[in-house]
């Protein structure tokens, strides 16, 4: 894919994200003072459409992303992660402050990620997991379709179940839609991490929200909480050879 439709596939998903309503040419070209005109731009809607990176309802003329076209924005930002600066400063003094219970720490965890992404956190290791924010997960209308509550709740109750089949590496991992083991046509996209718990076994953290998430944002406070709780297990570690 040229340079120029990925800035247009970027701006049609980041515009969908914040709205949750198809998007136009005109409204692209209006916001973000692209240096062609809403007719290219139209036309470069139509071969992301025809691509399978864009799709648009039948009610209306304006474009939405794919699962396909999701994966292409999240890929690419997979290859030049950035850190929210503000918000991870926030996470680090918000779980840092907790020199209590391990458990304690991976609460405060997925509330800080649920708060931060405005989708619902969890964190927690093969014998627990906490998990923060359906509120936030089911304030999103698409979500509340009741087929897709039925399996996005299917999901919510799998999970443990789900992040014990994870293949075993400390990578972050992004499920988008269909791509899921589980809850395949909830509308959900899952972004779940593995970390070194201070016990020896693997701690996992994640977030679950519609597809029209924002994926950078939410790949930044993942990584940026998973520094944390990796530093504090290490120091936990330390603490107990003496």
């Amino acid at each position: 894919m040229d340079s120029r439709k990925e800035a247009i596939l970027e701006a049609i998903i980041r515009e969908y994200v914040e709205t949750g309503v198809p998007i136009g040419s005109f409204s692209i070209a209006e916001k973000y003072s692209f240096p062609f005109s809403s007719a290219t731009i139209r036309a470069e809607m139509s071969e992301l459409e025809r691509l399978g990176f864009l799709t648009h309802p039948h009610t209306s003329a304006g474009r939405i992303p794919t699962e396909k076209g999701y994966r292409y924005l999240v890929d690419l930002i997979e290859e030049e992660e950035k850190l929210l600066e503000r918000e991870g400063l926030v996470a680090k003094k918000r779980i840092e402050s907790i020199e209590d219970s391990f458990e304690r720490q991976l609460q405060s965890a997925s509330q800080v990620l649920s708060e931060i992404t405005k989708n619902m956190g969890f964190a927690g290791t093969n014998k627990e997991i906490f998990s923060y924010g359906l509120g936030n997960l089911f304030s999103y209308p698409e979500l509340l379709d009741p087929e897709r509550l039925l399996k996005t709740a299917d999901l919510i109750d799998n999970l443990s179940h789900f992040v014990k089949e994870l293949p075993r590496n400390a990578e972050t991992r992004v499920y988008i839609g269909s791509e899921m083991p589980i809850g395949k046509s909830a509308g959900c996209s899952v972004l779940v991490s593995r970390f070194e718990s201070p016990f020896g076994h693997l701690g996992y953290l994640g977030i679950i929200g519609p597809t029209r998430m924002s994926y950078e944002k939410n790949l930044s406070a993942i990584s940026e909480v998973k520094n944390i709780l990796e530093k504090k297990s290490e120091k936990r570690k330390k603490q107990s050879k003496k």
